[in-house]
């Protein structure tokens, strides 16, 4: 029967703390551990797109007072993001400096590949080496919305595991899942990851989440709360129920429930009153670029959440200079084919887009591209090699 519990009051390092605290019942002593935090953007600490670093702080204290034998703190942030600058930005690199723990990039730890056992998607996966090395992995995410897997949790954060590229493979698969209507090939991919890196124990950071165009692009929600468990699913079913979303509203973790063979019924949730601090998050999918902003037009095939992240970015800050100009056409994701390049002013934007450049279709290179070379290539109307 897992237990979860929901902490609420008091600073966020004591949330954290006491939130370890009611879930690890092992002497550390004689452990490892990797808290594997959530950085794959870079921005500005305790805004609801990075783990809170001092949600990291109170863990570190927890596990330092126990004379843990080795304390990590790390992650691999999305394609085209430094992982070492997007700790830094978080403000978990200079928490870990004051605390005397090692932060890194989990890819700087070299990488192995892991066969996944009776494989849905894929049959095997490039992994950091960290996260198989130590004794307990501690998933640390902060509260988001996702617009592709609808939350990214405990359970979608173990992907910043995955090692460099390997990253935007269960965005790309090339074929069907399944069964559409129980999920898409990225929610029976995440089923096949949780084959192989699944996390020990969770504290998901409550404190500042985030709604709406998540993972990078949404607004910041003060929930004021951290939870904890020793089981990574059962944590992210309650957060999703804390999000005002029901238990059987996000298909990535339907699978793994079922996979698992988790009732959530038996799930055990201390207060068992939490509810009282739910509230409902507005979700990635009721934000749509092309009712947000209908100028550029947007063709996203495939895409990973590095590009789209981009071009979230590029629709955040450019948008106004395109609101009454002349209509373009921006395509991206690596299952964009000839039909979808449709129009006068075509933009075929990051790496993935590259097999379809000639045409009159100016092309952004990138993986990913940045937003402003977006904007300088749509008015160009040309490649720009710069």
């Amino acid at each position: 029967m897992p237990d979860v519990y929901v902490v609420q009051g008091g600073t966020p390092a004591q949330m954290a703390y006491d939130a370890i605290s009611k879930v690890f019942q092992e002497d550390p002593a004689d452990l490892s551990v990797l808290l594997k935090v959530n950085t794959g953007f870079k921005g500005p600490a305790a805004s609801g797109l990075c783990t809170h670093p001092e949600v990291v702080r109170g863990l570190i204290r927890y596990f330092k007072e126990r004379n843990t034998k080795k304390i990590y703190v790390g992650d691999s942030s999305i394609v085209g993001v430094d992982s070492v600058e997007a700790l830094k930005s978080a403000g978990i690199w200079d928490v870990c400096r004051e605390e005397g723990v090692e932060c890194l990039n989990l890819d700087e730890s070299g990488m192995r590949e892991q066969e996944i056992p009776d494989p849905i998607m894929v049959s095997r996966l490039k992994m950091s080496n960290l996260p198989f090395e130590v004794d307990r992995v501690i998933s640390v995410p902060v509260i988001k919305t996702h617009m592709y897997a609808g939350v990214t949790l405990s359970i979608k954060n173990m992907k910043g595991c995955l090692f460099q590229k390997d990253k935007t493979r269960l965005h790309r698969i090339n074929q069907a899942p399944p069964d559409i209507h129980k999920g898409k090939c990225l929610d029976y991919g995440i089923v096949d990851l949780t084959k192989v890196c699944y996390p020990n124990y969770v504290v998901i950071d409550g404190v500042v989440a985030m709604e709406g165009f998540g993972p990078s692009g949404g607004t910041p929600v003060e929930l004021g709360l951290v939870l904890a468990s020793d089981d990574a699913l059962s944590a992210d079913l309650t957060a999703i129920q804390l999000m005002g979303m029901a238990v059987d509203a996000v298909p990535h973790l339907n699978l793994v429930r079922e996979h698992r063979g988790l009732d959530p019924a038996d799930i055990h949730v201390y207060p068992a009153d939490y509810l009282k601090w739910a509230r409902r998050f507005q979700l990635a999918s009721e934000h749509d670029l092309h009712l947000n902003y209908p100028n550029p037009r947007v063709v996203d095939r495939g895409a990973c959440s590095a590009c789209h992240a981009a071009m979230v970015q590029f629709f955040r800050y450019h948008h106004q200079e395109y609101e009454n100009g002349p209509e373009a056409t921006l395509v991206f994701g690596g299952d964009a084919t000839a039909e979808d390049c449709l129009g006068s002013r075509v933009v075929l934007v990051g790496n993935c887009t590259a097999k379809l450049r000639g045409e009159g279709r100016a092309f952004c290179k990138g993986c990913p591209p940045v937003p402003s070379q977006i904007a300088r290539t749509i008015d160009a109307g040309t490649t720009l090699d710069d």
